[in-house]
């Protein structure tokens, strides 16, 4: 009867051992775009590698830029920005391109449990993807959009072979709609994303111009890239498109994975270098009367802007004159986003506008919300902060659709500058009308500013129930140990203020 039972007991372990359910996404380029043998795919990355320096960057690498044609023709390329990571250990990598199989609205996110290459499975963070997928009805599970596409795919075993140790994947796939989708997967990926993850955006560049042509068409879309300005670009791909370049079909397949990318880097205060361009027919089985470009690069948040420890502000830290200057920049800064016209920006010699502080501007019209975006972290100086929030506020902000010229008379500005966040021990340290509050657990984070409290003329509890619900979490949240709550002050001015 003991062995009977003991052996029952062994049948029913291994029907319900997790392998057994997992739904796992099979190769479906391997031994076309990249070897099928393990040892061959090996050998074949680590040559390239072995051809590539690493470099410092001079910060935290959140994002790469890498091609995904064939190991033959874009290996090499992609090894340069794969070498920077070389031996760093990745919870999660958020893999982005725009579809090559499938046309659909907004974002399709792989519901499978695992992808399997030659060496080895990968794990699907399903914690971060549900997040995403939860998050906006833009972003949806769509295993059939992923089924055939190679241009997540093949960045797996890249990964396999310069991370340390095992690491998660999200397979994000964009339909190719042209719509606003990037803005919404870029502030969630700033909200979602921890120090230890990253961010790899699938793409290549010309298809199929002639070798000179893509030479200069590309090296001008990696300029402007680096430039961060996404308004920029796509009047660029318009431009070159109109020239009717012999053969040109499109500037970047992966272009909202691009676009992500940029937005991110302006969320965060990161930066972008571009580490190397060939493209097909640098290679010695390339035809050049006809090419694809391919582009390396990483997205990094400088040093100094990691290092650097925000301002802390006592009482009224700003002046009326300081105050009224920041207003003018960010109307100045709107103006021009929307407007597309250069504006005239007042000069900064103030050193208080030099220092490193987050901050939020927000936009109101006849009293409501219109738009509201900022940085928790000081990233930047605080001038220059209040610029690329307000712009951001103004055309960036999911919730909206941008602002349009005919509003600009209308719109009222408001702009809260923060001090660091500090994380409690209880809630007796919070003070209504003081104090705004950041809570996080786990993949979930959310931020309510102090005068929201003090406009719905909450109290402490109900302040941080709302604060729970922004975070996606139940609205008791708050009680749970293991959420984290941080307490921080905001300087808040309007344009009245300063009149």
């Amino acid at each position: 009867m003991k062995k009977i039972f003991i052996l029952t007991v062994l049948v029913f372990l291994c029907s319900c051992s997790p392998s057994s359910s997992q739904e796992i996404r099979k190769p479906a380029v391997a031994g076309a775009f990249y070897p099928a043998d393990k040892e061959a795919i090996e050998k074949k990355i680590q040559g390239y590698l072995e051809n590539v320096e690493k470099i410092d960057i001079g910060g935290r690498i959140i994002a790469i830029i890498v091609p995904h044609a064939g190991y033959d023709y874009s290996g090499q390329v992609a090894a340069y920005s794969y070498k920077q990571l070389e031996g760093r250990a990745v919870n999660t990598a958020v893999i982005i391109c725009n579809s090559h199989t499938a046309y659909f609205s907004g974002i399709a996110i792989d519901e499978k449990d695992a992808w399997q290459t030659p060496l080895g499975l990968v794990m699907v963070d399903n914690a971060l993807a549900d997040k995403l997928v939860n998050a906006d009805a833009a972003i949806q599970y769509n295993s059939n959009a992923h089924r055939n596409d190679h241009t997540i795919e093949v960045q797996l075993p890249l990964l396999q072979s310069t991370l340390k140790g095992a690491f998660k994947i999200v397979p994000v796939l964009f339909g190719n709609t042209a719509d606003d989708s990037y803005k919404k997967l870029a502030q969630l990926l700033a909200e979602n994303l921890g120090k230890d993850d990253i961010v790899v955006i699938s793409t290549d560049m010309s298809h199929y111009p002639g070798y000179d042509d893509a030479n200069i068409i590309d090296r001008k879309t990696l300029e402007i890239i680096k430039d961060r300005d996404v308004s920029k670009l796509e009047a660029y791909i318009g431009d070159v498109k109109a020239q009717d370049v012999p053969g040109e079909q499109t500037l970047c397949c992966g272009i909202d994975g691009v676009k992500t990318g940029m937005e991110l880097s302006n969320i965060l205060g990161a930066e972008i270098r571009i580490l190397h361009y060939a493209n097909s027919g640098d290679v010695a089985i390339g035809d050049r009367s006809r090419v694809v470009g391919y582009g390396s690069a990483v997205i990094y948040v400088p040093e100094e802007i990691e290092e650097k420890g925000a301002m802390i502000m006592k009482g009224e830290y700003l002046s009326k004159e300081e105050k009224k200057k920041l207003i003018e920049i960010a109307r100045s800064s709107i103006v021009e986003a929307v407007t597309g016209k250069k504006q005239f920006a007042p000069g900064v010699t103030e050193e208080r506008l030099k220092e490193n502080c987050g901050a939020f501007v927000t936009i109101k019209k006849h009293g409501q919300l219109r738009g509201c975006i900022g940085y928790i972290i000081a990233v930047k100086p605080l001038h220059e902060t209040v610029k690329d929030v307000a712009r951001s506020a103004a055309i960036n902000d999911y919730r909206f659709s941008p602002v349009t010229e005919k509003e600009l008379d209308e719109l009222e500005l408001e702009i809260s500058a923060l001090t660091p966040l500090k994380r409690i021990k209880g809630i007796d340290e919070i003070e209504v009308g003081k104090h705004g509050l950041y809570m996080k657990r786990g993949l979930n984070s959310g931020l309510l500013l102090p005068q929201v409290a003090t406009e719905y003329g909450w109290d402490k509890e109900t302040f941080l129930q709302h604060t729970s619900m922004k975070a996606g979490l139940p609205q008791d949240a708050w009680k749970d140990s293991s959420t984290e709550i941080y307490t921080y002050s905001a300087e808040v001015f309007s344009e009245k203020d300063v009149q």
